[in-house]
């Protein structure tokens, strides 16, 4: 089952009740792909940061002592996965 770029965040960056726009979603998708295409390496945080900046005061839920140091190859595939739908 493929998710969308919406689920995959909400999973990965731990986002409670949260319902961005068409709008948003692609703000931020188009800004993670830069991200990447520079070859920065993102982690969880900085996905999170991405998300607030694009949709405001969001909910989420914090971990603590799980290696989130990479989730390109993650985002990368997921937005993949996306585009081709």
């Amino acid at each position: 089952m493929k998710k969308t770029l919406e689920e995959f965040l909400r999973d990965h960056c731990n986002l409670i009740d949260w319902t961005p726009s068409t709008e948003q979603l692609n703000n931020i998708e188009k800004e993670i792909n830069e991200a990447l295409k520079e070859g920065k390496r993102l982690s969880k945080s900085e996905c999170q940061h991405i998300v607030v900046k694009h949709c405001g005061s969001t909910r989420m839920f914090v971990t603590h002592g799980v290696d989130n140091s990479d989730l390109n190859t993650l985002l990368a595939l997921a937005l993949s996965a996306v585009k081709e739908e």
